[in-house]
Parts: structure tokens; C-alpha cells; sequence
């Protein structure tokens, strides 16, 4: 097996000598003998299967080129022998190991019998300029002036640039002299915000002198501890006037950004404790960005407190999004009776132009229209009626008015549609107007769904009058850049809303939003008392919060706790949290202006209620207990917790967790295991290079006293040992081969199919030839033992096979011996011969009879008399009469029966 190293460190420019060795090596050998190639890297692969062809096919197999595993290449390679030959492993490498054990394996393959020979390949003499270190203090204090130390080491002496960056914010750019060796930088930093400083270093180096350049890049951490710091996320700058110096007033750091500026990293958003959302709908935040806030929360510990308003809950559209999933109630009001009976007709433009690719390359205007309407089917009540109908050319009722219950027809009826043909709206609103006059419950309601392209006549007059004479509202969501006037107007006219999407992608938002609003009962507004229901810290010290004008109807989730209710009869939610993965969200249904908190601004307690509701979302961090590192060895991340108490005691018998966030967003969770006093070890396979966040939490009971600690801390995943450049290490491939017998083979390619080991047997199991046997001889022994075969039936077997019916055989013999009969009869006159002989017998028999004393009862003589006779008769054995007296016929029956008796016996 040759084992053909494809590693980094050796790079592509050797393959072809590595393929024209094993040309060599095969082009000559014996005939029966057969070889394989194995690729390895960071993992190996059978790339040709044993062959005795003597033609080397190209490498076809990829592998993970950063790492260097020579040890599993070796396991796979003698998983690869069959065991009854002659073997070895010839190793084509530079023997640089940068994961592994392959001394191990190599005793592994001396005890299997397997020989491991070498040839070296290496790169050229290159130079190489690459980050050796690059260091900052674990923990600084708020405004505290620290320094980040840079380690460049290259080869030959060069310039180059350097870039220090901070939050991906570049921060330093400086060009750089390098000498030959180690070149030291020290940067002098200022932490004046609280959080973490995710810092990386990068060297930019002028013309071609750099080997590899996966090795000009490192990073480190520092947290920044002090007040804490949280991010409120606004639409409009009226929705936190009061909100952000109130907050202030509690102590907090508060950055204040548009929700499009929510970083879409969950690294960015780790620098703050936790995040406030105030009255932003569900389209002004990406998908991207609520996935990555869930992973903040979730994964390390973060805060969420989302604020109300006419724009956010169900009103807002976050009916089945991720933030929606990560909140203590619900979107939809589950009380169906506090809901007016609604009726909604989806009106979806199936034009030819609807066809036309989304803005996100995956699905069609039409099929984002068919989602977002089974989006809003989902959000209605069961008792509902709803109803979907199409236009291009015409008009045309695709599934009629009907009850909700499960939508499940409607559903299908509406993923039905496809797109082709003009576009009339005005046919479209005709038919929708013909079938909802005939509706009788309290809402009427219309949602058009088209991308524009029609005559404006009579389009606003029919809305108009629809709302006017029959109470239906219109609302138009219109697809596209440059959409016609008259759609805005419509939806005017028509008592509806009126959405411009550009982002297709927003639709199912947008008509999630729109089923709330036609409701018109998610919206309470007048007076509403407070009430508190529930002990938690957000209400301590406050017992009478002021009237409410007005908040948005929720449904709490079980497992949250209520702090604070609307008045009866409905008892809403106003203030509601609960435990969120490793976080807490917290939500106010009501807002934090003068639109419904009018009696709140003013309120004494108002800063006090706002800096409590949001330290609360900040699980406590006892992390000055705990210290945690992280130790990186043979691919594998190895986590320390060295847990103690104040004074400095060991923390035994704790159950500590860590949520591990990767550079790609991907979470991961793991349990610690104590391993020695007040120590906990825990183990994971990082694949990426970059920045790793460790949330350690967890707690325990020592001393009687409850400890609990949620710790928030930052490693980084270096460039792998591959690209620090090294000579060949041609000790641990000359170590490899002593240990098994081989040798160097880098000068005798034709050698390497000649070996000096003994010839091998191996062992096969047979059980299954075995039991194959017993089941087809089994039936045979039971056939000899049971089964009697006579000489009749070996005759009737041979009358069968030569086409004789063995039956009819015997009735034929007897005819054939009865015509004989009569003939010899006919001849000779022996018939009438024997019957003067029965009569004489007869006589004779009568006569003797008469001179007896007693009467004849003798079965000598057969006669009708004795046959008849009612006297008793002693039997006796009858002489058999002689053969002559028997006739032909009776001679050749008696024959028969002795024969049969034979037969039989």
C-alpha cells in the first residue's frame, strides 16, 4: 500500500513525482503481486483499491489538505491487507506530523505483521512570513489603558503592512520593515466600552516571498468588564426619547441603532448583555438577523426585552418567526370568542409577469405570494371564513368561501395556481365583489397580491364602492420597483393598507400582518389598569404602576411567568418573561411613549421599572469564581474550568455546561466532567479557524449555599501547524521503518515488491459451508430412515418410467392368463376332468358321512349344505389340495400370492 501524502505542507508540485515513483515501483513487479494508494492529509481515503494492473491511475480522491495525519493513514492502511499475504506500507511524505501518533501505529503494524518503508518528499528551500503570536489581557477594566503584543517571524528580511483590526473594524495600518527571525510590535489600546474586543492581526506582505498565506492571519480576546452595555434596536427615534435617559438613569451603556444596522454576527452582538427591541415590525429585520439574535440568547446567554406598540407582536408581523419562537407569549390570540368573525379573500395576480424570479433567486413572485398566503391561512381562526380567488385575463374563483378549520383545502387549492397569461385586475376585483356580498359576518376584508401592469379604469371607483356599499376593506400589497399610483389609491379608498415590496421575500410578513389587522382586536386602546400577579425582581419596590391607554393582545406561553396583567375580563399579558436557552426575554406589550405610557413617563418610578426589566434579562454572571481555558491538541479543543470560591477553596460536585458559538454561527453543547478537585474538562473537534465563544454555566450546592455562574469567554482558533514552514522531518519516517523493518526506498524504486518476509496462511470461517450441508442432507437422512422401498415398487417404477401404468398392469396379466386358460381348456377338456374329480370327492365325503355316528361338520368338503349350515363347526386346517386339482388359473394365483408375500417380507 503506498501511502501518498497530500497535505498543505507538501503542496500540489510534488503529485507528479509522488505518481512516477509508484510508476516505477509497479512497472516491473511480479504478476500476482498487487499494490493500493491511500491519500491522506488531515484524514485519509482509499483512492485506488489493490490491483496488479501495472498502469497508475491520477489521484481522484480530496481530503482535508491543513493537516498532516500520517497515524491514520497507517490504521487505514493495514485495515486495508487481506490477511493471507506478504505486506507493507510505503510511505511517500515529508514526514512533518501535525496530528497523531503514528509511533503507535507503527508498533501496531510490526504486531500485524506489516512492514512500513519510505520515501521522502519535500518542498524547496521558500521563505515564509506568517503571525507567531499575537496576545492581549484576558480581562481589562473599563477605560483602562492595556497593550496587544504582535509576534511576526520571517524568513528572510522583507517588507510588508501591517493590519490590526478590532470588531472588524480595521485600526491600525502601518507598513512594517521585517527582518529575518522574530519582529515584536506592542499596540497600545484603550478599552472605553464594556464587552468583548475580538482583535485580529493580519501581515500583507509586498511581492512573492511568502509561502503560505493561511498563516498571515491571527486573532485574540479581551472582556472589558464595567457597566453593563445593551443595544436597543429603533424605528423611529420617538419610540426611546424616554426609553434610552431612563435607562441611562439605571446605570446601563446604551447604543442606540436602526434595525437594519443589527449586526447579522452573533460575534458582534456578544459585546453587549442584552438587546431591547422597541416597536420594530417583523420586515424591518432579516432573517439573518432574528436567526442570529435567537443564537445570541440561546446559545451565550444574552438578554432580549422586546417592547410594544401598533407596530410590533402580531401587529408587526411576527406571527412564525424566529423572534417570535424566543418570546414568552404568543403572537395569536387563542381566545376565539374576544375575536369578531372574519372574512378574507386572497386575491393573487397569476399573470404571465408573476413568474418573474424574487430578489432572492430561489422562488418566484407567485410562489412567495402562495407561501404568504398560507401563512395568513395559518394565523385565522378556525370559525373564519376565507376564500381564494386569481386573475389574468379574467377573473376566476380558485376555492370558494369557506370555514377555516384546518385551511388545509385552501392551502392546496391556492399552491395550485400557476402563472401565465395578462393581467386585468379589474376582472379579478369584479369576481371577488360578486362572491363576498353574500358573506354575513362582522369583517370583510380583501387582500390583492399583484406586481402592477394593468388599466387604472374604474379600479379605484370598484374599491370605493365595495367599501362603501358593502363594508369590504381592500388592502394592496404590489410587487416591484415602479408600481402605478392607482394601487396606493385603491387601497385608500378602500379603508385598507397599501405595502410597496421591493423584497419579495417580506410578503408572507406583510400578509401575517395584514390578517391581524382586519381583525382590528389585537389592538387594546382606552384605559387600562396594571396589575402585578407575580413576585419578581423587575416589580421590586413597586406596588401601583399607573394606567395604561393601550397594549397588544398576546397569548402567554405555559411555561412563562406573568408579571403583570390588563383589566378583566381578558387579563392579557403586559409584562411576561421567561428562560431562554441559557438566556432570558422578557416582553412588554404595551410601549414606552406617550402613546400608551403617557401616565408612565412621568411616573417617579419610571427609570427604576425600565433599569430593573433589563438587568433582569442579564443572567447574574458569577464568573469571578470560574476561570476557563482553552487547549488545542491533535485537532482536538480541550476546555479547563478551575472553579473556586472567594477564599480560594476548591468548587466540587458542580454541574457546568459549555455553549460553544463557532465562527460560522453554528452552536454547540457540551457537559463538563470534574477531572480533579475544583477542575472540569470537557473536549470538541473545532473544524474552523477563527473566533470560538464559551458560555460556561451551570452551579451547585457547596457548603449549603446555592451557587450558580454564567460565564461568557472568547478563544481562538490558530492556523494549523501545517503552515509553520519545517525542514522534512526524516527522523520520525527512519523511526517508522526501524520499528517494523523497512528501509529507505527513495533510490531502488524496483525494490519495493521485494520483500524478505515469510509467506502467510490465513483462516477462513466455514460454519456457512457447514450449515448449507446439514440443511441439504438433513431432509435425505430423514427420507432413508422413514421411507421402505420393495422390489414392487423399484417394478412400478420401472413400468412408470418406460410408460407402462403400473395399475392397469395386473388386470391385464389376469385377462392374458384367463384367455390361456380357456384355450388349454379347449384343448385338453382339464376342466371337465376336475369337475368329475369334485364330484367324486363329494360323494365320497356324503358317504363316509352316513356311516358316522355324528353329523358331518367336516370344512374338508365345501358344499352349499355345510356353507349353510347353522351347527357349529370346529376349524381346522385344511389341506391345501394339489396343484393338479387346482386348474391352471388357480396355480398361477397362488403363484401370485407367494409372490406378493415375498415382496412384501
Amino acid at each position: 500500500v503506498f501511502l501518498v501524502d497530500a497535505s498543505d505542507s507538501i503542496g500540489t508540485e510534488l503529485r507528479e513525482d509522488q505518481l512516477a515513483y509508484i510508476q516505477n515501483a509497479v512497472q516491473d513487479k511480479p504478476i500476482d503481486d498487487e499494490w493500493a494508494i491511500i491519500v491522506f492529509g488531515a484524514n485519509a481515503s482509499i483512492d485506488t483499491p489493490f490491483s496488479n494492473i501495472e498502469d497508475v491511475p491520477l489521484i481522484q480522491s480530496n481530503i482535508v489538505s491543513s493537516n498532516t495525519n500520517i497515524s491514520e493513514a497507517i490504521q487505514t492502511g493495514i485495515s486495508l491487507f487481506p490477511a493471507d499475504a506478504r505486506r507493507r506500507i510505503v510511505i511517500l511524505s515529508d514526514g512533518i506530523e501535525t496530528i497523531g501518533n503514528a509511533e503507535a501505529k507503527a508498533r501496531l503494524a510490526q504486531a500485524s505483521g506489516v512492514e512500513i518503508s519510505y520515501v521522502t518528499f519535500a518542498r524547496g528551500a521558500t521563505s515564509d512570513v506568517r503571525v507567531a503570536e499575537f496576545t492581549s489581557p484576558a480581562r481589562v477594566n473599563e477605560g483602562q489603558d492595556f497593550d496587544i503584543n504582535i509576534a511576526i517571524e520571517s524568513d528572510t528580511a522583507t517588507s510588508a503592512t501591517l493590519l490590526v483590526y478590532s470588531d472588524n473594524t480595521l485600526i491600525i495600518e502601518e507598513p512594517v520593515t521585517l527582518r529575518e527571525g522574530i519582529s515584536n510590535y506592542t499596540l497600545t489600546q484603550t478599552s472605553d466600552q464594556t464587552g468583548f474586543l475580538n482583535f485580529s492581526a493580519q501581515i500583507l506582505v509586498d511581492g512573492d516571498g511568502d509561502t503560505f498565506t493561511q498563516n498571515n492571519t491571527l486573532g485574540t480576546f479581551s472582556q472589558v468588564v464595567g457597566q453593563p452595555r445593551v443595544l436597543l434596536v429603533r424605528d423611529d427615534e420617538n419610540e426611546v426619547s424616554n426609553l434610552v435617559p431612563a435607562l441611562e438613569g439605571a446605570g446601563l451603556q446604551v447604543d442606540v441603532i436602526a434595525p437594519a444596522n443589527l449586526p447579522p454576527d452573533t460575534g458582534a452582538l456578544a459585546v453587549y448583555q442584552s438587546v431591547i427591541i422597541a416597536n420594530v415590525e417583523a420586515r424591518a429585520l432579516t432573517d439573518r438577523q432574528q436567526l442570529r439574535l435567537q443564537s445570541y440568547v440561546r446559545d451565550l446567554g444574552g438578554g432580549l426585552v422586546f417592547v410594544g406598540g401598533p407596530e410590533s407582536y402580531g401587529p408587526g408581523g411576527y406571527f412564525q418567526t424566529p423572534l417570535e419562537a424566543m418570546l414568552p407569549v404568543e403572537t395569536q390570540i387563542r381566545d376565539q370568542q374576544r375575536l369578531p368573525r372574519l372574512t378574507i379573500a386572497y386575491l393573487v395576480d397569476s399573470s404571465g409577469s408573476m413568474a418573474t424570479m424574487a430578489t432572492d433567486g430561489i422562488f418566484t413572485n407567485l410562489q412567495l405570494a402562495q407561501r404568504a398566503v398560507n401563512l395568513s391561512i395559518d394565523f385565522l381562526q378556525p370559525t373564519d371564513r376565507a376564500a381564494v380567488l386569481t386573475f389574468d385575463a379574467n377573473g376566476a374563483l380558485v376555492s370558494p368561501f369557506q370555514d377555516v378549520e384546518e385551511g388545509t383545502q385552501l392551502q392546496t387549492d391556492v399552491n395550485s395556481l400557476s402563472a401565465g397569461g395578462g393581467t386585468d385586475i379589474l376582472a379579478g376585483l369584479q369576481t371577488a365583489e360578486r362572491f363576498m356580498i353574500n358573506e354575513e359576518t362582522d369583517r370583510r376584508h380583501l387582500i390583492l397580491i399583484t406586481d402592477g401592469g394593468a388599466p387604472p379604469l374604474q379600479l379605484v371607483d370598484t374599491a370605493e364602492s365595495m367599501n362603501a356599499d358593502y363594508g369590504i376593506t381592500l388592502s394592496v400589497i404590489a410587487i416591484g420597483n415602479s408600481q402605478p399610483p392607482f394601487l396606493s389609491q385603491m387601497a385608500t379608498s378602500a379603508g385598507g393598507n397599501y405595502h410597496a415590496v421591493t423584497n419579495a421575500a417580506e410578503i408572507p410578513n406583510i400578509l401575517a400582518q395584514e390578517t391581524v389587522l382586519a381583525t382590528r382586536s389585537y389592538i387594546e386602546e382606552g384605559v387600562q389598569s396594571v396589575n402585578i400577579v407575580s413576585n419578581n425582581p423587575m416589580t421590586d419596590g413597586i406596588s401601583a404602576p399607573p394606567d395604561l391607554l393601550g397594549y397588544v393582545a398576546t397569548t402567554p406561553r405555559d411555561t412563562a411567568q406573568v408579571v403583570l396583567t390588563g383589566p378583566t375580563p381578558f387579563s392579557d399579558p403586559l409584562l411576561a418573561t421567561w428562560q431562554y436557552g441559557l438566556g432570558r426575554t422578557v416582553a412588554f406589550t404595551s410601549d414606552a411613549t406617550g402613546r400608551w405610557a403617557q401616565n408612565w413617563i412621568g411616573w417617579e418610578d419610571f427609570s427604576r421599572f425600565w433599569g430593573q426589566v433589563v438587568n433582569y434579562s442579564i443572567t447574574e454572571n458569577a464568573g469571578n469564581n470560574i476561570e476557563t481555558s482553552v487547549n488545542m491538541q491533535d485537532g482536538i479543543a480541550q476546555i479547563s474550568v478551575d472553579a473556586r470560591s472567594e477564599e480560594g477553596a476548591f468548587l466540587n460536585n458542580l454541574t457546568l455546561q459549555a455553549s460553544i458559538l463557532g465562527p460560522d454561527n453554528t452552536a454547540e453543547s457540551i457537559v463538563l466532567q470534574q477531572t480533579a478537585p475544583g477542575e472540569y474538562q470537557a473536549d470538541f473537534a473545532p473544524e474552523i479557524e477563527g473566533s470560538y465563544y464559551l458560555a460556561i454555566n451551570g452551579g451547585g450546592i457547596v457548603n449549603n449555599e446555592i451557587l450558580s455562574f454564567n460565564e461568557i469567554t472568547g478563544w481562538v482558533m490558530s492556523y494549523s501547524p501545517e503552515y509553520i514552514q519545517t525542514a522534512p522531518n526524516q527522523a520520525l519516517l527512519t523511526d517508522l521503518a526501524d520499528i517494523t523493518g523497512g528501509g529507505n526506498l527513495a533510490d531502488n524504486p524496483a525494490d519495493t515488491f521485494i520483500t524478505t518476509q515469510a509467506p502467510r496462511t490465513a483462516t477462513a470461517p466455514i460454519w456457512q459451508w457447514m450449515l448449507i450441508s446439514v440443511l441439504i442432507l438433513l431432509p435425505i437422512d430423514i427420507a432413508i430412515r422413514r421411507i421402505i422401498i420393495t422390489r414392487r415398487d423399484l417394478r412400478r417404477f420401472s413400468m412408470w418410467v418406460r410408460g407402462i401404468d403400473p395399475n392397469a398392469a395386473p388386470e391385464q396379466r389376469i385377462s392374458s392368463l384367463m384367455a390361456a386358460r380357456d384355450r388349454a381348456r379347449a384343448r385338453t377338456g382339464a376342466g371337465e376332468r376336475d369337475g368329475s374329480a369334485i364330484t367324486a370327492l363329494r360323494r365320497t365325503k356324503e358317504r363316509r358321512a352316513g356311516e358316522s355316528d355324528t353329523p358331518a361338520n367336516s370344512t374338508d368338503v365345501i358344499s352349499p349344505d355345510t356353507r349353510t349350515s347353522p351347527q357349529p363347526r370346529r376349524p381346522r386346517p385344511v389341506d391345501s389340495p394339489p396343484s393338479d386339482s387346482l386348474g391352471t388359473v388357480g396355480n398361477l394365483l397362488k403363484r401370485r400370492r407367494t409372490d406378493d408375500e415375498d415382496d412384501e417380507n
